[in-house]
C-alpha cells in the first residue's frame, strides 16, 4: 500500500468558528491561544511580559506623551520616584476624590487634556494647562467619557447631541459661532444617544448602538453638516473605537466590527470583520467586569481589544494577505495600556509591564500557547484513512496528539512531546483511523515556540 503525505503550512486566517469543526478548512484554526500569525505564515507564541516597576499608590490610568508615561490622581499629592512616570492631579471642582478611572486623555496645544471617573460616579473633564484650575467649569461641557479630538476642537458626546469646544479654546464650550453642538439625535432612525465617536476620512464618526453618523467636519461650524448615516452597526463600548490603516474598528454588542469605503463606489457598507470569532466574543462581552478597550500597535500590525483577562487579537498585513484573530490570556485584568517608543505598556493596580518580544514567560509565569486545527479529511471524505506518522518544523518543544473522531470530544491519540524541527529524523509515531483528523498542540514553557508546518503520513483504507 503506497503511503500518502499532506502537509499544512498555512495558518494565516486564524481562529474561525463560522462553520462546524468538520467541515471548516485547513488554514483555518479552531483554537489559537497566546500565538499569533507571523508575516510568514507560521503560528508563533506571543511576547512575553516584563515587569517595569510599581508605582505609588492613588493613581489611575496611563498615557504617553512628550516622552513619559503619565498617570493621573484626584486626592492628596503622588509624586512617581521611577522618573519615567509622571503623576497629574486632576481634583474634582467640589471637593478631592479618589479616581475609579480615566476615560479619555490625548494632547490638545501641547497639553494632556483626560475625561476621568472619580469613585462616586461623576465624570470630568480637565485640561492640564498650568492653570490653578485643571478642571473645565463651562456650564456647556457635557463631561461625559466618549471623547475625541479633531478640527482643533474637543468634541463630546451628550445625550442626543454632540458638543464641541470653541477652536483652539478647550474650555470653552459656550461661545456663540464657535462652540456649539451636532444633532445626533435629530438625524438617527433608531437609537438616539451616542456611544462614542471616531474619525473615519477626516470626518467625525458619532456611533450609536445601532448606527453610525458620519459628520463632514469644518473650521466653520455652520458648514459641519451630516454626509452620511450607515445603519445596523454602532457600539457601546466607547474606548474600542480605533483607527486601522485608514478604516475604524470597534466592538459592537454581537462581535467586533468596522467602517470601511466599497473599493468602486462611495457608499459605506458595514464589514462584520469579526465574524469569525463572534461566538467568542459575545460570550466575554457578557462575562467582562471592565470596559473593553482597544488599540492598534502600528509596529505589529495588530489590532487588540483588552477585555478582562483576555486579549482579542487581530492580526493584519495587506503584503502577506493576512487577516487572522487570536486571544491572549493574561495573568492579570489590563485597568490601562500606553504605548511609548513601540513598547506596549500594561498596567494592573499599581503594577506596570511591557510585551517584550525577547521574553517567553509573564513574569516569570510560563506561558500556555494552545492550536487546535479543524477535522480534516484529507480531500478525501468518506474514505477511512490510517496515520503513521507526522513530522513537525517548529522552533522549540510541546505536545502533539491528533483527535479521530469528531463526535467524541476524547478520541484522541496520546501526546507525545516533541522538540524542534523533526524533519532531519525518523518521523514521530503517531497512529490512528479514522475519516477525518484534528491536530492539536500544547506549548507550556518559559522557551520561545513556533510552528511552521506539520506533514501527516497515511494510508487510504478504503470506504467505511
Amino acid at each position: 500500500m503506497v503511503v500518502k503525505s499532506i502537509t499544512f503550512d498555512r495558518f494565516d486566517l486564524g481562529i474561525d468558528l463560522r462553520k462546524g469543526a468538520s467541515v471548516s478548512d485547513a488554514n483555518r484554526l479552531r483554537e489559537m491561544k497566546n500565538a499569533y500569525v507571523t508575516t510568514g505564515l507560521a503560528t508563533q507564541k506571543r511576547p512575553g511580559l516584563v515587569k517595569v516597576t510599581t508605582l505609588e499608590p492613588g493613581t489611575r490610568g496611563l498615557f504617553a506623551a512628550s516622552g513619559k508615561l503619565h498617570t493621573f490622581y484626584g486626592q492628596g499629592s503622588v509624586t512617581h520616584a521611577d522618573t519615567r512616570f509622571e503623576a497629574h492631579k486632576v481634583a474634582h471642582p467640589e471637593g478631592e476624590q479618589a479616581l475609579k478611572q480615566v476615560w479619555f486623555t490625548d494632547v490638545f496645544d501641547a497639553f494632556i487634556y483626560a475625561s476621568v471617573e472619580y469613585q462616586d460616579g461623576t465624570i470630568r473633564h480637565h485640561y492640564l494647562d498650568g492653570s490653578p484650575q485643571t478642571a473645565i467649569t463651562d456650564p456647556q461641557c457635557p463631561h461625559t467619557p466618549a471623547v475625541i479630538k479633531a478640527a482643533s476642537r474637543i468634541f463630546a458626546v451628550a445625550g442626543d447631541v454632540v458638543r464641541y469646544s470653541a477652536a483652539g479654546r478647550p474650555r470653552d464650550w459656550s461661545s456663540p459661532n464657535n462652540a456649539g453642538a451636532l444633532p445626533t439625535g435629530l438625524n438617527a432612525r433608531g437609537e438616539r444617544n451616542a456611544n462614542a465617536l471616531g474619525i473615519y476620512r477626516n470626518e467625525l464618526a458619532v456611533l450609536s448602538r445601532d448606527s453610525v453618523q458620519m459628520w463632514a467636519l469644518d473650521s466653520d461650524p455652520q458648514a459641519m453638516k451630516l454626509s452620511d448615516v450607515v445603519e445596523n452597526v454602532g457600539t457601546s463600548f466607547s474606548r474600542t473605537v480605533t483607527n486601522v490603516s485608514g478604516d475604524l474598528y470597534f466592538l459592537s454588542d454581537f462581535g467586533f466590527r468596522s467602517i470601511t469605503t466599497m473599493q468602486y463606489t462611495d457608499r459605506l457598507t458595514h464589514v462584520d470583520i469579526g465574524s469569525p470569532i463572534d461566538v467568542l466574543v459575545r460570550r466575554e462581552t457578557q462575562a467582562a467586569q471592565s470596559a473593553p478597550m482597544a488599540y492598534f500597535h502600528y509596529g505589529t500590525g495588530q489590532y487588540l481589544c483588552m477585555m478582562g483577562y483576555q486579549i482579542f487579537v487581530y492580526s493584519i498585513s495587506a503584503t502577506s494577505k493576512i487577516a487572522a484573530w487570536s486571544r491572549y490570556e493574561l495573568p492579570f485584568q489590563v485597568e490601562a495600556f500606553a504605548e511609548l517608543g513601540g513598547i506596549l505598556y500594561l498596567r494592573n493596580g499599581d503594577d506596570i509591564y511591557r510585551f517584550d518580544e525577547n521574553a517567553h514567560d509573564d513574569a516569570g509565569t510560563p506561558i500556555e500557547v494552545l492550536l487546535e486545527l479543524p477535522y480534516m479529511d484529507f480531500k478525501t471524505p468518506g474514505q477511512l484513512k490510517r496515520i503513521q506518522g507526522a513530522d513537525l518544523v517548529m522552533e522549540g518543544e510541546c505536545t502533539f496528539s491528533v483527535a479521530f473522531d469528531v463526535r467524541q470530544s476524547d478520541a484522541f491519540t496520546s501526546p507525545v512531546r516533541i522538540r524542534g524541527n523533526t524533519r532531519s529524523g525518523g518521523k514521530i509515531p503517531v497512529t490512528c483511523a479514522g475519516t477525518a483528523f484534528s491536530l492539536r498542540f500544547h506549548h507550556l514553557s518559559n522557551q520561545p515556540f513556533r510552528l511552521e508546518a506539520v506533514t501527516l503520513y497515511y494510508d487510504v483504507l478504503g470506504a467505511r
